[in-house]
């Protein structure tokens, strides 16, 4: 059996967030992402793959299609394939770490113009926190 802990996988950076393979079989992927404070994984799209969020630390706000939320730690969010989607940690002061499991394979990243969330929160009319 092999394990992981979280505190030797996750890993960040003041240049944006980090995505880090954290397993990969045949079928699925799954990534630990870290956020420093204001960071984020702008807009975008997996054609033919799911996608799993588990928040693990912190919080933030999740775009799903035209639909957002807030996330925080013990949260888990379901991605439909196809659904543009984007991750924004919203503290200030906080990191926010999640886990994103990914199926079937391939997942193919495709941009959604705009891809800035902070823009498109604010074009709803959605202030940051």
């Amino acid at each position: 059996m092999e394990r992981k802990s979280l505190e030797t996988i996750q890993e960040f950076s003041p240049r944006g967030f980090v995505r880090r393979r954290v397993w990969q079989s045949a079928h699925l992927h799954c990534n630990i992402y870290c956020f420093e404070p204001g960071q984020q994984n702008s807009l975008h799209r997996h054609p033919v793959a799911d996608e799993v969020v588990f928040c693990w630390e912190g919080e933030g706000v999740i775009v799903v299609g035209e639909e957002h939320s807030s996330i925080k730690a013990g949260e888990t969010v379901l991605v439909p394939a196809d659904v543009p989607h984007g991750y924004l940690n919203t503290s200030q002061d906080r990191r926010m770490i999640i886990t994103v499991v990914q199926c079937p394979l391939p997942v193919e990243h495709v941009p959604v113009d705009p891809g800035d969330l902070t823009a498109v929160l604010n074009a709803r009319g959605i202030a940051r926190t």
